[in-house]
């Protein structure tokens, strides 16, 4: 079958989760615009239409969609009314959940990072969306501690703790297993909101 020009386009979504999966599958370094072209049926050098920075704008792009997608949930549960452990539980769950379901976009935000942050022209806003999300959770732990409800700890390394676990679910979740995601991220939730609580 013949492939398409770039001005026959197909979505710049449809790209990007072509992307992910192919980055995931053989690494960043390993992936060519060839194979992420032919996986999305366009002609050799038509990504260049989308992604004039090649394949380290389309990994860039890849991995900000997933971020975007993070801070948003977490944001939105980090300025809600809940009382703190509510408030951080709902966070967790919903963090892992969206890993859960962004899948290779998800992994990548793991595996990928570092071939990320050595690109020469990272968007400081992406820098200041990774760190937005740990500032987040730092001020939901704070707040809880603040308010009595969680024992006092490291805030910088149960935070990172935290980031740590809830995206490695990325790199060993697989859907149809035993656990749906759903109850990955309850349990996850519950697992270091126990460790939190005050005694």
């Amino acid at each position: 079958m013949p492939r398409k020009p770039a001005e026959q386009t197909v979505s710049r979504q449809a790209i990007l989760d072509a992307a992910a999966r192919i980055f995931c599958e053989r690494g960043y370094h390993g992936a060519t615009m060839q194979d992420i072209s032919a996986a999305v049926d366009l002609t050799p050098g038509s990504l260049y239409h989308h992604f004039e920075g090649g394949k380290d704008a389309i990994l860039l792009a890849v991995l900000q969609a997933g971020l975007d997608r993070v801070a948003a949930d977490v944001r939105c549960v980090a300025e809600s009314s809940f009382p703190p452990a509510e408030k951080l539980h709902r966070a967790i769950r919903a963090h892992v959940l969206g890993v859960t379901e962004q899948g290779a976009v998800a992994a990548l935000m793991i595996l990928e990072m570092r071939a990320t942050l050595g690109l020469p022209d990272v968007p400081a806003e992406f820098l200041a969306r990774r760190d937005q999300v740990e500032s987040l959770y730092r001020q939901m732990i704070v707040e809880g501690i603040t308010a009595g409800a969680f024992r006092p700890v490291d805030v910088g390394v149960f935070a990172h703790t935290l980031l740590g676990a809830s995206n490695w679910v990325s790199v060993w979740y697989r859907p149809g297993g035993r656990l749906k995601g759903a109850d990955i991220a309850e349990e996850i939730a519950d697992l270091f909101l126990n460790a939190l609580r005050a005694r």
